[in-house]
């Protein structure tokens, strides 16, 4: 009976150091910023807020994670005059983009983190799910997994009207024309931490 016990405790033991680690995203030091251009190549850009996620990290090697960013949060920078930068960030958030009464959160679903050819990159893969909508996305990043934090950095190119987002697209309103085109591609520079 005691060797029974005993192996029981081995096992245990073992089957916990080799338990993957979760790592929480530290929301105040994680930043989302976003960039959005006309055709005529001028831009506007802000941020969105991080409000929660995790990363599992297994043997050195991160095998999931999510981020959720607060929709409600997305600010502009670029705009110094109050009630344009009001306006902006109004439309933002309204019908036409974000909808962000109805979708107050937008989440990307680490599914794989794989070896890239670039040098002090990986390449990685999920579910980018913005205004009810989920779409595969691939990005490169550069990830760092200490003992006790897991930090990535990356900018990610999005074609919104995969999401839906066609509002000033020149590609499905061909009357558009000048700086009524707004490009369809966006970009998120994501800025992560995470600690256990």
């Amino acid at each position: 009976m005691m060797k029974l016990v005993l192996s029981a405790l081995v096992f245990a033991a073992a089957s916990t150091s080799f338990a993957a680690d979760v790592y929480k995203i530290d929301t105040k030091a994680s930043t989302v910023a976003w960039k959005g251009s006309k055709k005529t190549g001028s831009s506007h850009d802000g941020a969105i807020g991080v409000k929660a996620g995790e990363v599992t990290v297994d043997k050195g090697q991160i095998t999931k994670g999510n981020v959720v960013m607060d929709m409600a949060t997305i600010t502009n920078a670029d705009v110094k005059d109050a009630e344009y930068n009001k306006k902006l960030v109004g439309h933002l958030s309204n019908e036409d983009f974000f909808n962000v009464t109805k979708f107050p959160t937008a989440t990307f679903a680490l599914k794989t983190v794989k070896p890239s050819v670039k040098k002090g990159e990986v390449t990685v893969v999920g579910d980018l799910t913005m205004i009810g909508v989920t779409q595969p996305i691939e990005f490169p990043a550069k990830v760092s997994v200490e003992k006790n934090t897991v930090t990535g950095e990356a900018l990610v190119k999005i074609d919104r009207t995969k999401w839906g987002l066609k509002y000033g697209s020149g590609n499905f309103f061909k009357e558009l024309a000048g700086d009524k085109i707004i490009n369809d591609e966006f970009e998120l520079t994501l800025k992560l931490i995470a600690k256990k």
